[in-house]
């Protein structure tokens, strides 16, 4: 059996599998590239695990890959999502010669750090659970190209500025794509097997509960008796069709609501740990820090 790759891919990482083309990279934050040849597979030989955003979208050629287990053949037209956890390989090595991709890419602390909003995110997310492929129009198509262009220009600007230019434009991207998939889903209403659907059903009912919830209820035995379930069966369920956890969940969640407070509001640290029902604010604290490698001071103040 393959194994998952103990490396985790990040926007640094995929800086390194590109051969050539047009790109920019800040540091491990983010990364965006117009691929010209096939990727290095240093990292491909089996299947490893995505720590980041990325998008791939497939201009010329095609590829096949797999994620989370399920099989996906992209070809011109096609954007694939990927989000942190998902377990990506590149199915057949003998990858199309007339192959070209843009590949888009952000650390999750670069994202959680522009001011996005975590609750419309995952809502959107749940259409790329049930399937990360999305089949661009042509209007769609000339918008991510712009974006492209936008961002490689922005290398050109003074340097002092494009961390945070490009922070702006990353934003805009994240709500773009999530217009993407609403349309998406309005184009194609594809079935699914009994069991996977319910599974999804499940995983989509999880998720909704945990973004109007997670702030008060930090255990996985609410989430179950609200779904009428065992905490032992949803555990395995939300493990096995999203590839995280119920606490990994829940952890995202409020480590996304508690930087977005400490970058985007004047509350103190207390009234934070107490707005996230935290038994108190040295707890807080140590769970801020053993998830973000920093304190909340540190990180308000960077």
């Amino acid at each position: 059996m393959s194994r998952i790759s103990e490396t985790l891919i990040t926007p640094s990482k995929i800086k390194q599998m590109i051969p050539s083309g047009i790109s920019l990279g800040i540091g491990d934050d983010f990364f965006i590239s117009r691929m010209q040849e096939k990727p290095q597979y240093i990292y491909l030989k089996y299947p490893f695990r995505v720590d980041c955003y990325m998008a791939a979208y497939c201009v010329e050629g095609s590829v096949d890959c797999s994620v989370n287990l399920t099989d996906y053949h992209l070809t011109s037209g096609t954007l694939l999502i990927i989000t942190p956890g998902n377990i990506v390989k590149i199915t057949d090595p003998e990858v199309s010669k007339d192959l070209k991709l843009t590949i888009i890419c952000a650390s999750t602390s670069f994202i959680s750090g522009i001011g996005i909003n975590p609750s419309k995110f995952l809502i959107e997310a749940m259409d790329v659970l049930r399937d990360p492929c999305i089949h661009l129009s042509d209007d769609e198509t000339e918008m991510l190209h712009k974006y492209v262009n936008l961002a490689l220009d922005i290398t050109k600007t003074n340097p002092q500025f494009v961390h945070d230019s490009i922070a702006g434009l990353v934003s805009s991207v994240f709500y773009q794509f999530a217009g993407f998939l609403a349309d998406s889903k309005k184009r194609e209403e594809k079935e699914l097997p009994v069991r996977t659907t319910r599974q999804r059903q499940m995983l989509e009912q999880f998720i909704k509960l945990a973004i109007n919830d997670h702030a008060r209820e930090h255990l996985v035995g609410y989430y179950a008796d609200k779904m009428c379930v065992t905490p032992k069966y949803l555990s395995k369920i939300v493990k096995e069709t999203s590839g995280r956890s119920v606490p990994e969940w829940l952890n995202e969640l409020l480590i996304l609501d508690a930087k977005n407070m400490l970058r985007h509001t004047d509350m103190t640290i207390k009234e934070i740990s107490a707005s996230l029902n935290f038994p108190s604010q040295s707890f807080f604290f140590r769970f801020f820090k053993n998830h973000t490698g920093q304190t909340p001071t540190q990180y308000r103040e960077e």
